[in-house]
């Protein structure tokens, strides 16, 4: 050991090297993610049409569309905990897509409502480059609208895992194609937000709210 120890301290190349191996090997621990971490989901931050969801803590999310695009038929739609989606003849299952209508906004004149006019391959009405327009919702998910969606499902969890993705769009590529399908964004692909304080555990009650009139008959006052 006391041979090792001259032949490094008396030479600074090896010692240098040691150090470097050292500082590379807790570079790269540190990069490591901690056991069970999950990587922040921050929906789709790209293109024309970006959309995300953030908890807002209470059982509430919300939900985003920042539209570039004078289309106003670009919508959100999402479920709860892997819940099962429905068959309402358009192809493919759909989930929580109304009530309200998470659609995106733009400024007029809008496709396909707001005097844009049809959009043909001759007279292009739909267009990609405008100012940034953000559309806002607030999904209460204690307080869901019954009339087109399902109740919560596991109701006593305080945590719930809600997916959301874009489904509906203007026939063609934000144009018009061939075959003139709809535009899916992102390939109708889920994100993720975990919704956090649905149904925390109780609290005690306060200093304030003790019967200390009660508490005085304990003590024979």
């Amino acid at each position: 050991m006391k041979t090792l120890h001259t032949s490094i301290t008396n030479n600074p190349v090896k010692v240098s090297a040691a150090l470097a191996v050292a500082a590379g090997t807790l570079l790269a621990l540190s990069a490591v993610p901690a056991a069970g971490a999950q990587e922040v989901d921050n929906g789709q931050r790209t293109g024309p049409v970006q959309f995300w969801a953030k908890d807002l803590g209470g059982c509430q999310a919300e939900f985003n569309i920042e539209n570039r695009t004078n289309v106003t038929t670009y919508t959100i739609d999402w479920r709860i905990d892997d819940e099962e989606g429905r068959d309402i003849g358009v192809g493919f299952p759909v989930w929580r897509t109304g009530t309200p209508n998470m659609a995106s906004k733009s400024e007029l004149p809008s496709w396909p409502d707001g005097g844009a006019g049809e959009n043909t391959p001759e007279n292009r009405t739909m267009v990609s480059d405008r100012d940034p327009v953000l559309a806002t919702y607030v999904q209460d998910l204690k307080n869901i609208n019954a009339s087109w969606n399902p109740a919560l499902p596991n109701p006593e969890a305080d945590t719930h895992k809600v997916d959301y993705r874009i489904v509906l769009g203007p026939p063609g590529n934000n144009g018009q194609t061939p075959d003139g399908n709809p535009e899916w964004l992102g390939d109708r692909q889920w994100h993720t937000v975990t919704v956090t304080g649905c149904n925390p555990p109780a609290t005690g009650g306060s200093l304030e709210s003790l019967d200390l009139g009660s508490l005085a008959s304990l003590f024979g006052a």
